[in-house]
């Protein structure tokens, strides 16, 4: 089974504010929590909590991280296909190549319309065949003069040590148990990879998949269970999904939904099962996606759930 990869994380590339202000630090350059990158924040940006990476609160604009492990080639064809791009409400003002700290690499300006607002996004992408590290400078249009040179000029200070030891949970405001055979293999941004075995990438479409997110972006939710269907429908590598059952579950004293869909897998066909449960904190929410074959669509589901019900937060 293809992970959910590439496309998984590019839903989630938004800008993102935090709940109140923080005192400016003393920008030094630093590795980001979490990852193996450093690079040196623009002026009175602060450490964001909810994502690899910094943020400016008064102008909803950030820099975030992201480490995939997907080749190059592979994680950025995307930003060549027009098609893909306007799904997302997103088209390519510039691309350009470049070299950061000894590595080729792409650096790109992109636009594209979230929530109403008009975004700009440069993007600094380094890699080779077998990973990807993706920097991600995101601000509203407005503050296109005022931030846009100076949130260029930060990440192109970036530097990649592949060698650092980074802790799965370091920067992390969850923890998830691990269950059955399904055992933590990956951690790209603010998510954490549970596989069969821990072994990645699975090689069998009939081998589970447990993913646990953190959303990276702060905004309003008017309905909460239409919000949770709505992310099923999301899923890339499923086509023709339909849910099943959509209820009420509260965990860790939150809130949310707990769903379950079925689809086809969009290469094979072949049948597939969603399990989504989506908890909602105050303009957050926490989401876990599993996804396996309907081989053994039981036992699956009951890891699922019991993985599900160990979510604590820090």
């Amino acid at each position: 089974m293809k992970i959910l990869g590439v496309s998984f994380f590019l839903t989630l590339l938004a800008f993102s504010g935090c709940s109140q202000a923080q005192e400016p630090p003393k920008q030094i350059v630093s590795f980001v929590s979490g990852t193996r990158i450093k690079l040196l924040p623009p002026a009175n940006f602060t450490p964001a909590t909810q994502f690899p990476g910094y943020q400016l609160e008064s102008h909803n604009s950030s820099i975030m991280v992201t480490e995939i492990p997907a080749p190059f080639a592979e994680t950025t064809a995307g930003f060549s296909n027009s098609s893909e791009l306007s799904k997302r409400n997103m088209s390519v003002v510039d691309k350009q190549e470049v070299k950061v700290d000894g590595q080729n690499g792409l650096l790109l300006k992109v636009e594209q319309t979230a929530y109403g607002i008009n975004i700009l996004k440069w993007l600094l992408v380094l890699g080779d065949e077998k990973e990807t590290a993706m920097i991600t400078a995101a601000f509203p249009k407005m503050h296109d003069v005022e931030l846009s040179e100076k949130m260029k000029a930060s990440i192109l200070t970036s530097t990649w040590d592949r060698k650092k030891d980074v802790p799965p949970a370091e920067g992390l405001n969850f923890t998830v148990e691990e269950k059955g055979e399904l055992e933590l293999s990956k951690r790209v941004s603010n998510s954490l990879m549970f596989t069969k075995n821990g072994i990645f990438p699975s090689k069998d479409v009939n081998d589970p998949l447990f993913i646990v997110a953190q959303s990276i972006s702060k905004t309003a939710i008017p309905d909460n269970e239409e919000y949770a269907r709505a992310r099923v429908l999301q899923v890339s590598q499923v086509q023709d999904i339909l849910i099943e059952q959509s209820t009420k579950i509260a965990i860790e004293n939150l809130n949310g939904y707990e769903i379950v869909a079925n689809g086809k897998d969009t290469k094979s066909g072949q049948p597939m099962l969603i399990y989504q449960v989506m908890l909602f904190a105050e303009r957050n929410y926490f989401l876990m996606q599993g996804l396996v074959s309907n081989e053994n669509r039981q036992a699956d589901i009951a890891t699922f759930q019991e993985m599900a019900r160990t979510f604590k937060r820090k």
